[in-house]
């Protein structure tokens, strides 16, 4: 009766490691029987088994029976089937090998365990054998001389950093000559061009061109118009006359042209409509007439130019030079 329990007990052991042993499947293939010596061929690893498997993946040292050489490894790809139940395990091992013959690589181990179940196993991939051939000589022919390096043009992309190189020296070279003239001749290194400083008269005139053609008042921005008209009329009395009519009233402005002295009724009529007109404009919301639009430019124009004299001002331009930036 114990027999008969332990022969019962011997056949289901092994059936239940035949279930195993079909469920997983491990695989080395070479991607070619020969190769040519020195050459690069795949070797390719793969696994198959259930999804609750843990594989200890084989390792391979640099060399393999030592004339074969390991060169390099991909990673190793984990794929699952459509039903998650299934998982595959990719590698493949870039080889060479240096010398002719027949190789026989060996069986290749690998070790796993299906959860909950934590017994390893191993199983292992078939024997593989490869075949390394050399060249074959035609020893009817002469042998051939070795050729000689090729000889490729040099490109423009190759020589443009010495080009570079050599325009960065030249200027480099022109720059000190430059400089020590400089500082020979004791002149300064950087002199800036002078500038022409308007008189007040000039620049008012200028100004006023300028806003004949904004058309301000024909665009219908005539509170703009008026004001810069008066802003440049205030100016050039303050900085002709040295009245402050920058923040002074129409009635101020009047009163101290007339301390000044030397304007006649006309002049002084003219700039008090002008100014008249302005506050009307900008505080009463009057609106001209178009000719009074012209009329106030006109009368500006006139005013600075009658009283040019009367103002002190030289007709020619003030010649203002930069200071000069020494070293």
């Amino acid at each position: 009766m114990r027999l008969r329990l332990l022969i019962l007990s011997w056949f289901v052991l092994m059936a239940a490691a035949g279930t195993f042993a079909q469920d997983v499947k491990f695989e080395a293939k070479l991607d070619t029987g020969a190769m040519l010596i020195g050459d690069h061929i795949g070797l390719k690893l793969s696994f198959s088994g259930p999804t609750n498997t843990q594989v200890l993946w084989p390792s391979f040292a640099d060399t393999i029976l030592g004339n074969i050489l390991v060169i390099g490894r991909s990673k190793i790809d984990t794929l699952l089937s459509a039903d998650k139940k299934n998982l595959s395990l990719h590698q493949v091992i870039n080889l060479t090998c240096y010398d002719t013959g027949f190789y026989t690589l060996p069986q290749i181990p690998v070790k796993y365990r299906i959860l909950p179940d934590t017994t390893v196993r191993t199983t292992s991939a078939n024997l593989m054998v490869l075949m390394v051939h050399t060249v074959k000589v035609d020893t009817a022919n002469a042998i051939k001389p070795i050729k000689g390096p090729l000889h490729i043009p040099i490109s423009f992309r190759e020589m443009l950093p010495y080009i570079l190189l050599a325009l960065a020296l030249i200027v480099l070279v022109i720059g000190i000559i430059w400089y020590i003239n400089k500082r020979k001749k004791n002149e300064p290194l950087i002199q800036l061009r002078p500038k022409v400083r308007l008189q007040p008269h000039e620049k008012a005139l200028q100004d006023l061109e300028k806003l004949r053609t904004k058309k301000l008042w024909q665009e219908g921005h005539v509170k703009q118009y008026y004001s810069e008209l008066t802003e440049i009329i205030r100016l050039y009395i303050e900085q002709g006359f040295e009245i402050p009519a920058m923040e002074s009233t129409t009635s101020e402005i009047m009163g101290g042209l007339g301390r000044k002295g030397g304007f006649n009724d006309t002049v002084a009529g003219r700039i008090e409509y002008i100014l008249r007109l302005a506050d009307m404009v900008k505080f009463a919301k009057a609106i001209p007439v178009p000719t009074e639009n012209e009329k106030a430019l006109e009368g500006g124009i006139e005013f600075v130019r009658s009283t040019i004299q009367l103002s002190g001002n030289k007709p020619q331009a003030e010649i203002i030079t930069n200071k000069n930036i020494q070293a």
